[in-house]
């Protein structure tokens, strides 16, 4: 029954991603997730359009499908890492755990780059999918730090780990020839620690 159980949870996966593959071809075939039907997606994945729904609510869901599985991770690492080490340095190995460089080959993350920061819909969505990871992430954060819920101090200490992957990982996109994007992510936490008033002058990022 076990082995069952996993069989039909690796194929609901293994749709799952040739669903958000199938929409991030399309996507940058047609010019824009907008061009994109569901249709179109369930034809290029070979299903049909009710399985698509099945799977996905919309396209923007299915072609941003990775954040959640990175970040469902990502929420693994930040509880198991914050029970051992300080948080700042917790957040900080968490956000380098998630090898997006190693996850996906360059062109396909800078293709999607491109394509939500190209689509008023992609952009809300990913929105929503980040709210609801910052919230998961707080849970954790506020009990690391032993502060009420209602602190500014968590939101703070996590709202800045955040804001410094984006920042790294937009420059690594910009700059991908000049540090490895781990390195570029430290880089980013020790300036961020460092003070924002007081910037380091020897860092090459």
């Amino acid at each position: 029954m076990a082995d069952q159980s996993g069989l039909r949870e690796r194929k609901k996966a293994a749709t799952k991603a040739a669903l958000s593959h199938a929409t991030m071809r399309l996507a940058i075939e047609k010019g824009g997730i907008d061009a994109v039907t569901a249709e179109d997606i369930a034809a290029e994945a070979g299903v049909s359009a009710r399985t698509f729904h099945n799977y996905f609510p919309n396209k923007e869901a299915a072609l941003l499908h990775d954040f959640n599985e990175i970040t469902a991770q990502t929420i693994v690492a930040i509880r198991e890492r914050a029970r051992e080490q300080p948080l700042w340095e917790a957040l900080r190995d968490a956000c380098i755990d998630m090898r997006i460089d190693e996850r996906f080959d360059f062109a396909t993350l800078q293709c999607k780059d491109d394509l939500v920061h190209s689509s008023p819909s992609l952009i809300s969505h990913q929105a929503t999918q980040f709210l609801e990871f910052f919230n998961e992430a707080l849970d954790i954060v506020t009990e690391a730090t032993g502060r009420d819920e209602h602190d500014m101090y968590p939101r703070l200490v996590l709202g800045a780990a955040l804001i410094a992957l984006k920042v790294a990982h937009e420059h690594w996109l910009a700059h991908p020839d000049e540090a490895p994007l781990d390195e570029v992510i430290a880089d980013a936490f020790e300036q961020f620690e460092s003070g924002v008033t007081r910037p380091t002058t020897t860092s090459n990022n």
